[in-house]
């Protein structure tokens, strides 16, 4: 078994330095997922392979039997985070006129991308994944995209290396220490730019070592949906800190200003606000799970059974990997194979075993190349960040003697809309929701339909989340009204707690 005060450490000293953790034991696996089937998606997605959180900005989760044990993640079944709407279409018309500023160097200037294709060319594999993948197994109703596992993928990335760019301008100026990348989304008017702009900082070190501008996606253009036409690489790094459409890169003295960079993705203590102090969303720490067979609800023929998964921890590789189909009593090695694409890609791993019918439970725990034990335990915080247990993504699996000759399935027909098509009617609302409706209407500064869709209260915002086609609790909505989430800002100073929990009621009922 792991040692939960080293795993502690380790994972400290793996976000950030400073902020504390408690653990917490928990067999829960039951994890809520609203899909929305009737959805176009862009760039010809199949709304068949992904749980659909949101579309407004989008949030595309892959179900776990998609994933499947794939070394490289195609980027039809890669999940897709949006922190904001994407930028139009036409960005890609011509993708080597895409203009990339770059300053803190002795040379600042403004390269195309047919300008930064001379300057060298690299491929590197790694991980991508959301610093919220695993948040529906928190319990406190971390507020964002309830992703399970499917928030992650595993990319051929090809640009050029920052480094050389830095050099091709006459190097980085002495008294940088980060590198601060900036995304090229449209914000809309009315809001302010430091609380919704996509901006990150990262190490200057990590920055010069291993960060790639990158123009193709597992050998063809980045599409739209993941960042093209150029897109900051981060290999071994949470998600948050690989910038879409990156138009800006400062080497910097200090760290971007943004909501994001200064509270938006920082592991703190439930309950806490976010602040610079505490550790950033950066390296990701030893992670695994179990993919299949069994996933999603699927019966499995006994007999021999070959279970696979994928395993992986930021800059370092994985060493090991066991299986237990037990929930953790009693464990075995698994067989690690396929191509070793690097310390930042995933391993994929499997098992085999012949079953009578029955239910098991099987988990997998992976050790890194440093010694690193997945934990059993989550890390309890705030945001549901970090995820890397290993005792909920446990896959519950019914072994059958028979499988059955007609599995029903349910077709997915996607309509010629962007969003769901929802039933509209009039919400049925409390005395409480109805104080909560003048609140989300004329209180709230900025107003919430400057970012929020919500038929009821006749908000077309375009930040989103589309409060429409999400089914919140009155908690999680008053967590991130309190606190902020994202682009949005913390309403705890500036709205009391009863109209707080007004607006929660508010928006759950106008949604039910």
């Amino acid at each position: 078994m792991p040692n939960n005060n080293k795993s502690r450490r380790d994972f400290l000293k793996t976000v950030g330095i400073g902020g504390g953790v408690s653990l917490l034991a928990s067999c829960s696996t039951s994890v809520p997922v609203v899909d929305r089937p009737s959805v176009m998606l862009p760039d010809g997605l199949d709304p068949a392979n992904f749980h659909v959180h949101n579309s407004k900005p989008l949030a595309l989760e892959t179900k776990r039997s998609t994933l499947a044990s794939a070394v490289i993640t195609p980027a039809s079944l890669l999940f897709v985070r949006n922190n904001l709407p994407m930028p139009p279409h036409s960005i890609l018309d011509d993708r080597s006129a895409w203009a990339l500023e770059v300053s803190g160097v002795h040379a600042s200037r403004v390269l195309t991308l047919a300008s930064l294709k001379q300057l060298g060319r690299e491929t590197t594999t790694a991980v991508l994944q959301c610093s919220g993948n695993g948040r529906a197994f928190f319990e406190h109703g971390a507020s964002g995209s309830q992703w399970a596992v499917g928030a992650a993928g595993c990319v051929n990335w090809t640009g050029v290396r920052l480094s050389d760019v830095a050099a091709h301008l006459g190097g980085v100026l002495a008294t940088m220490k980060y590198v601060t990348a900036t995304g090229g989304e449209v914000l809309p008017d009315g809001i302010d730019v430091s609380t919704a702009i996509v901006e990150r900082s990262i190490p200057i070190s990590k920055g010069l070592d291993d960060v790639l501008l990158a123009w193709e996606m597992n050998g063809q253009p980045i599409p739209i949906t993941h960042g093209g036409p150029l897109r900051m690489v981060v290999p071994g790094y949470f998600g948050c800190n690989q910038i879409k459409y990156v138009k800006k890169i400062a080497f910097s003295e200090e760290q971007s200003t943004s909501k994001i960079q200064r509270s938006g993705y920082r592991y703190r203590p439930i309950g806490e606000k976010g602040n610079p102090d505490q550790p950033s969303m950066w390296r990701m720490p030893i992670k695994s799970w179990v993919n299949g067979p069994g996933a999603d609800g699927e019966a499995v023929l006994a007999g021999q059974v070959h279970f696979h998964g994928v395993a992986f921890s930021g800059e370092r590789g994985v060493q090991s990997v066991e299986v237990s189909m037990d929930a953790g009593e009693t464990w075995h090695n698994a067989e690690i194979y396929g191509p070793d694409m690097g310390p930042n890609a995933w391993r994929i791993f499997q098992y085999s075993v012949i079953l009578a019918p029955g239910k098991y439970q099987i988990v997998s725990r992976a050790t890194d190349t440093q010694g690193d034990v997945q934990s059993e335990h989550r890390g309890e915080n705030e945001r549901g960040y970090a995820y890397n247990a290993w005792s909920e993504t446990r896959l519950d699996v019914q072994v059958v003697s028979s499988l059955p000759k007609n599995p029903s399935k349910t077709d997915v027909v996607p309509t010629s809309q962007d969003t769901p098509v929802l039933e509209s009617k009039p919400a049925a609302l409390s005395e409480a929701g109805t104080r909560g409706k003048t609140v989300f209407q004329e209180q709230a500064d900025p107003a919430c339909g400057v970012c929020h869709t919500l038929s009821d209260a006749g908000a077309t915002g375009g930040i989103g989340p589309d409060l429409d086609q999400v089914r919140l609790n009155t908690e999680v909505v008053a967590n991130a009204v309190s606190n902020g989430v994202g682009v949005m800002p913390s309403f705890g100073n500036t709205l009391s707690k009863d109209e707080i929990v007004d607006l929660a009621t508010y928006v759950v009922e106008a949604t039910r």
